[in-house]
Parts: C-alpha cells; structure tokens; sequence
C-alpha cells in the first residue's frame, strides 16, 4: 500500500478546487450569454410586434370609415337622375338657399301691375286666378314656408301665403259655410300644412295627411314655375290644392304614382257624407320627356246627392331640342294638356266638360325666356267654370254651354336665379259675355251695392273677349 503525504494530498486538493471553481465560472458564464440571447430574442420580437401595432393603426387611419349601404330610396330618388327645370310647372332655380340640416326655409314674392283695356271702374278682373285688380300695383302672392325632410321619417311642411290670389282660389270655397268652426278666415291663409311619414320601401313612398298642391291642369298654382304669368282657363277650373290624404309611390327612378282620398275639388269641406279621391302617376323615361294621367272622382254639387263628377287630365310634355354649351337658343319645349269630364246631375242637367292647352317654351340663354300658349275649354252646365265672387248680390246672365278661348305671350328676364321679371300680354273671348267690362262687377261706381234699390239698379258689365298687359316681378329663395 502506497502512503502519499500529508503535502501532496493539499496540493492535489487545491489543484482540483481551483479546476472545480474554473469549471463553474465557465458554466455560470455560458449560461449568462445563453440568457442575454433569450432576452435578447424577445425584445426582438417585442419590437416587431410594436412596428406591426404601429403600421395596422396607421394604416386603419388612413383608411375610410365604412359607409353604411344606403337604402334604395336614398341611392336612387325618383326624378333625380336629370335636371327637369325645363319642365312646366316646375321650379327652375338652383336648390334652396335657405336650407339647413332637415329644415328647408322658403320665401316667395310675386308683386305685378296688370291693366285691363276695359279699364274696369271697380278696378276688377274676372275671371282670373292671378293679378285680378286693374290699374293697380298689387301683391299676387307671397309665402313664408318650411319643409320638414331628411328626419329618417318624419316629413311635414307648412306654408303661411297673403294676397289677392288667397281671395281668387281658397277666398273662393263655399264648403266653409256648412255649420261653424271651418271658416275662409281660418284657413285661406295656409297654402300647404301636411304631417306624414317617408318609408324606406321602393324608391320612397310619402303617406301625408293635410292640405296639399294638386297638378290637375299641369299648371303650378306659384307663377314663377310655369310658362305664363297669368293661367289657362283649365288651370283655373281645375283645383290648386287638396284636403285630405295623400300617399306617394316612388315606383322607379323614372316613374311616380300618387293616390289621394280628399274632402273634395278644391275645398276645405265637403257637402256629402262620402269622400272624393284619386289619382295620378308621373312617367319622365329620359330627361326630355313627361308622361302624367290622373283620375278625379267625388259627389261636388251642393243640394244633390246624386250628383257624380269624374274628370280626368292628361299632359305630355316634351324637350325637342337641346343646344350645345353657349348656343342661341338653349332649349325649345312644348307642352300638350288634354282634360276631359263628366258631371251627372240628379236634380239639374247633366253635361260634359273639357279642354286643351299647347304652349311652347324657348329658353334663349340662362337669363331670357319666351312662353307662347294657346288653350280652350267647354263646360257645357257650366259645373266648373267660375262664379261671380263669393258675397256678390249678382249672377253670371249667360246660362248653359260656356266656351272659352284664350291666347299669351310671356317674356321672362331672370337677373338672377332668386329674381324674376315678366312682361305678358293676353287675349281671351267667350261665346257669351264673361269678362269684365268698363262698367265693372261690383255694384253703382265700382262699388257694392249699399241697398237694395242701388243693387236692383245695377247690372254687372260683361263683355266676350277682354286684353291684359301684365308686367310682374318675383323673388324666391
């Protein structure tokens, strides 16, 4: 057995400790490296993700918000797909200036001096719906109004409207005598007042309840949209407005369909139990051309429940020529307006009426415009044609078969597009007398009659044929 000694044992421990503690300092520092790798990987990776966070939300920046898909009636209005300012009976400026969120604001002014070569001494024109005084400067019409749109919804509008025509058109309505509480004075006043609903089905359809414009006789009841200052005997026999309900049916881009129930032609109220109604659809297959029919039936004559009236209108308008950018002229247009109707009478006699309208429109430039009508109309119980004015001691001497003619000319001006100017020269005859003539309708001197021996001594003055000159002037924004 070998004995080492006691010095050789320390040293060879010494040797080993030292190679042990060598060893562990060469592990310990490889594993710090292997650490400061891993650590090092995945900062890397903590930097990658952040540049790619970075990028996504840049680029989801830049990148629109999605459009929510826009229902059919919103992408695809019927009518807007041209520009039908061309058209009679349409309004040909700009959009409103007075708009503003879902609120359209409006203001009309339609002044005009008219001079009747009868020269009337009580100062009147008749028959007429528009600039019915002689010799004076007058206010046709003005409005303040507001339209109610865009509410996803809701719709309405109302309309506030002063001068003479207040007195020709609804000033003149009978129905309002009927009982108490529905009075001339209580709604002359209101041209449109309509709450309804716009649902999102077809391309629109409007359901309303109030008092709306009716395009029975295709002339616009506002002057400014039509052709001619002053209007064709069908227009004025034919009601402006309606009372009751009416739904809109945006069947396509191009085609409208209007179905009403109403109080009756032109009233606030009604003589008989049963409602009137109708209809209308509006056909536009290109920008150069309107197809329009509508249906009207209701029980109008007062004191005969038997009576049955049935009218039908009918226009067709058309654009034959469109010039190039700055040519002379613009535009040339016509429009064509054919009504026929029936009223059945059980205690009175029964007859026909009916009627056509031609006019031709040339716009010469954006500022001058020149309107050329010609229209007729018989009525053979003289049911539509006008009255004396309501509160008249007098009655109209002819009686039977009424036929009326007429012819106009109309030079527009537009200064601006919120401002119009015209200058109408018109010629009407009937086959009896029917127009006013110098001694006037009113009563002695021009006056009413103040008892009844100064109305038993007067006779209205009326003649066959009468000519006006009309000069006007309109603002509407």
């Amino acid at each position: 057995m070998i004995r080492l000694s006691p010095a050789l044992v320390a040293t060879s421990c010494a040797l080993t400790f030292q190679l042990s503690v060598a060893h562990a300092d060469q592990a310990e520092a490889a594993t710090d490296d292997e650490q400061i790798k891993v650590l090092q990987a995945r900062l890397d990776k903590l930097e990658l993700a952040a540049a790619a966070t970075q990028q996504a939300a840049t680029a989801a920046a830049a990148k629109p918000a999605e459009q929510v898909p826009q229902t059919l009636d919103l992408r695809e209005p019927t009518f807007g797909e041209f520009d039908f300012s061309w058209m009679n009976g349409n309004n040909p400026q700009p959009s409103s200036l007075l708009q503003t969120g879902p609120v359209t604001l409006s203001l009309y002014i339609d002044t005009y001096a008219g001079w009747q070569f009868h020269e009337p001494i009580d100062h009147t024109v008749f028959p007429t719906t528009t600039a019915p005084r002689h010799n004076e400067l007058s206010l046709n019409l003005a409005h303040l109004g507001v339209d109610v749109t865009g509410l996803d919804g809701p719709i309405g509008r109302l309309y506030i409207q002063y001068g003479s025509t207040v007195e020709t058109i609804a000033g003149q309505d009978t129905t309002t005598t009927r009982g108490y509480y529905l009075t001339n004075r209580l709604l002359q006043n209101v041209q449109q007042a309509a709450v309804g609903w716009h649902f999102h089905r077809l391309h629109g359809i409007n359901t309303e309840f109030g008092i709306f414009p009716s395009y029975v006789g295709l002339e616009s009841y506002l002057p400014e949209e039509n052709w001619a200052y002053n209007h064709a005997f069908m227009s004025d026999f034919t009601p402006y407005y309606f009372f009751g309900f009416r739904g809109q049916f945006m069947l396509t881009r191009r085609m409208k369909l209007e179905l009403w129930v109403v109080n009756g032609w032109q009233t606030f109220g009604q003589w008989h139990e049963s409602r009137a109604g109708g209809y209308l659809w509006n056909w536009r297959p290109s920008e150069w051309i309107s197809i329009v029919n509508s249906v009207y039936a209701g029980r109008e004559a007062q004191g005969d429940p038997d009576s049955l009236r049935i009218y039908t209108d009918n226009n067709l308008q058309v654009r034959y020529y469109k010039g190039d950018h700055g040519t002379v002229p613009r535009s040339m247009a016509i429009s064509l307006v054919a009504d026929v109707g029936h009223e059945h009478r059980g205690n009175a006699p029964s007859g026909w009426m009916g009627g056509v309208s031609l006019a031709h429109h040339i716009e010469w430039n954006d500022k001058w415009k020149t309107g050329i009508r010609v229209d007729f109309f018989d009525d053979q119980t003289q049911a539509l044609s006008t009255k004396f004015p309501v509160g008249s001691p007098y009655m109209l001497p002819g009686t039977g078969r009424l036929v009326v003619g007429g012819a106009s000319l109309t030079m527009d001006y537009w200064p601006s597009p919120w401002l119009l100017t015209r200058l109408e020269y018109s010629h009407r005859a009937a086959n009896q007398p029917y127009f006013s003539g110098h001694g006037g309708i009113t009563g002695p001197n021009g006056v009413p009659p103040t008892d009844a021996a100064a109305q038993a001594a007067f006779t209205p003055d009326l003649e066959r044929s009468d000519d006006r000159v009309t000069a006007n002037l309109t603002l509407r924004l």
